[in-house]
Parts: structure tokens; sequence; C-alpha cells
């Protein structure tokens, strides 16, 4: 039982047959000799081992027993082979039902065969041996002993299908979080995509407007142009996440990139009329994956940006502590704000204040301020807003 739980997961007949094979050796070279007779347990590995293993697995035990019979000596092999050629019959039979049969009709199906067995055997062989008394007067008094051996047979057959039912839903579980993750990525690539994507419709939209000077119209292209890399580069990295790379990570001014962000943001905030202020005094720069950072920000604002479904107003900025070496960045927005149980909730797996939302979005943006060694901080009141606040180390001051 010790070593079945990893042969039924090789699920091969070599491997079932060595692991009944050793205790139906053991058995037969230990037996007991009670009334007149000899007893020992080699029927039931016999049995079980033929059952689970299939045909090739009890062909080969038969096949075995009748070898080391013939070792130990003092019996005739072609009585024995006849006496036991009656079980090889029903086994034969019972193979393919058992496989089909349910738990209980197994421990039925195993607890007969043990017992046809240990009364054909022992009586054919007596009677071709010539010893036409042996039936009174030594199998009779062994029946209870017998019977004994078929209740034990019947207990192994109900943990190997514990064993069997254990290993099952394993497997289910294993399977099962297999599918959670691939779901997960799914919805991950599905929502980080759609930042981007959203900023290429709103500039889209600007595009065709008439009236936009051909400046705008270059910026607004390079923009979108840069999105659409945005997002292939979005789904190039999950499709990495099966043989991950050695992430490039390199100086960010945060100032360049607090206004790239507000920039990208700029076409989804004019279609929910809300404003953008980006007030930055200092330069600063930290130490991180700069496309990582950038989503982070983005999906900061655009949470924002939901948030204020009647208009209002985004403000980015930052500010620098140069004893303790940090920067603190604060995104702030005037929109319908959280409770104490949702700030709480903020951040875990699918967890989302909005009716659409994963709670994706805002798992990257901790995972991404954790990567820089940095910290977030979310403070919110119903009615009056939300601001972020993330504190990063600084890497230089200019």
């Amino acid at each position: 039982m010790i070593f079945y739980r990893h042969t039924y997961k090789r699920k091969h007949p070599l491997f079932v047959y060595v692991l009944f094979l050793i205790p139906m050796i053991i058995t037969m070279t230990f037996p007991v000799k009670i009334f007149d007779s000899v007893l020992d347990l080699r029927g039931i590995p016999l049995v079980i081992g033929s059952l689970y293993g299939g045909l090739y697995t009890m062909l080969l035990l038969f096949g075995s027993l009748l070898a080391y019979r013939q070792i130990l000596g003092g019996i005739d092999l072609f009585h024995y082979f006849l006496s036991l050629l009656p079980s090889i019959v029903l086994l034969l039979l019972l193979v393919k039902k058992y496989e089909k049969a349910e738990a209980k009709r197994r421990m039925l199906l195993v607890a007969g065969t043990c017992f046809f067995l240990r009364v054909t055997v022992v009586n054919l062989y007596a009677l071709l041996e010539g010893n036409t008394s042996f039936f009174m007067a030594s199998f009779v008094p062994t029946l209870p002993i017998i019977i004994v051996q078929c209740i034990m047979a019947v207990m192994l057959v109900f943990i190997i299908e514990m064993i069997r039912t254990q290993n099952r839903m394993q497997e289910d579980i294993i399977q099962a979080e297999k599918m959670k993750v691939v779901s997960e990525i799914a919805a991950s690539v599905a929502h980080e995509v759609r930042n981007p994507l959203t900023s290429v419709r709103g500039f889209i939209q600007l595009l065709s407007d008439p009236a936009l000077n051909d400046r705008k119209r270059r910026e607004f292209s390079s923009i979108t142009l840069e999105e659409l890399d945005r997002a292939e580069a979005i789904i190039s990295d999950y499709l990495s996440l099966a043989k991950p790379q050695i992430e490039r990570l390199e100086p960010i001014v945060l100032a360049d990139a607090l206004a790239k962000a507000s920039q990208i943001l700029s076409s989804y905030a004019n279609l929910q009329n809300v404003e953008i202020i980006t007030d930055i005094k200092l330069t600063a720069t930290v130490y991180g994956s700069k496309s990582k950072f950038r989503q982070a920000i983005i999906n900061i604002g655009k949470n924002a940006i939901e948030a204020m479904p009647r208009g209002g107003m985004l403000t980015l900025t930052y500010t620098v502590n140069m004893p303790n070496q940090i920067v603190t960045i604060t995104i702030a927005d005037t929109g319908i704000g959280m409770n104490d149980e949702q700030l709480k909730r903020l951040g875990s797996p699918y967890y989302t204040t909005k009716d659409k939302g994963t709670g994706l979005g805002t798992m990257v943006i901790f995972s991404v301020i954790r990567s820089m060694n940095g910290k977030i901080e979310v403070r919110s009141k119903e009615g009056e807003g939300t601001t972020y606040f993330i504190t990063l180390p600084l890497t230089q001051q200019a």
C-alpha cells in the first residue's frame, strides 16, 4: 500500500506485477501449517494483482506462482496447475467486468474470487493426489481462517479504492488549478490590453476631426502607434510566462513618465469630461521597468477617470524627500470614492468596485510597485474622491 500510490500513477502492468509479486513470494516462503494443511495469504496478492493489473499482470503472477512453487518443491506441478485452472478461467472472465465495476462491487468480487480460489485449489489438488478424506478432515476446519483471509482481501481493496479516489481527486484539483491559472492569465491579458486599445480608440476618434492641424495629427498618430506597440508588448510578456526572461530594469525619469501617462490618458479623459493636471516642480529618477511602471500609472489613471462619470479633476504630482532618499507620487481624483471595506479589499484577486471590472488591473499596480521596492497607500472617502500615494526609493536627484 505504501508503494501502490506511485504504481497507480504509472499505470503499467509490469509495476503492478512487481508490487504484488513480492508479498506473494513472502507469504509462500513463510506459510502456516494448521489442521494438516498449509495456509498462506498468496491468494490475496494473486487475485487482487490480477484484477487490478489486467491480463498481462495476471499471466505473469500465475507463471511466477507456478515457478516459485516448483522451486519450493514437494508438489506435483502438473496437478497444481490443473487445480489452478478454474481460478484462472474465472479471473479471465472477471478482468474486464472488474475494470468497470464500482468500489462496493469490486469488494464483493474479490471476496468471492479469493474464496473460490482457496476452495478449488486445495480440494482439487487433494483429489488429484488421491486424498479423498482431505475435504472433511482438513479443509472444513480451516473455513473460519479462509473467511478471515477473504475479509482481509476486502479490506485491502477498500484501501486501494481509497487511494485511487484520492489520486483522482488530486488530479482533478491539479487540473482545476491549471484551468484557474489559465483563466486568470486570460482575464489579465484582456484587461491590460484593453487599456492601450481604449487610448487608441480615443485618438482615432480625434484624428477623424477635420479641423485638426497637421502637428496634432502627427502627434496623435505617434501616440496611437506607441499604444499599439504597448499592447503587443503586454501580450508578449504573458506569452513568455512559460519561459521567463530577464527583465530590463532602467532609470525612470518621473517627470517624463507622468507626462507620458497623462498624454496617453488625455483622449480617454476628454471623452469623460475629466481634466488632467500634472504638477511637477522637481526632477527625480527611480529604478525599474519603464513599460510596467507606465502601465501601473495608466491603470491608476484609468480607474480614476472611470470613478468620475460626471467629470472632474485628475492630479498627478510627486514630492521628493532627500534625507530619506524617497519620492512620493500622488495621484488624486475627485470621483465617487470608496468606503473602508472597499479599501481593505483593494488589490485582492478578482475584487473590483466596477460593474464590468476584473480587479486584475489593481493587482498589477500593487505588483509593479512592490517589484520596484516601493509601497502604495490608498486613501478614499465616499463622495470626495480617492488618492494613491506611491513611495519609491530615489535613484538620483538632478
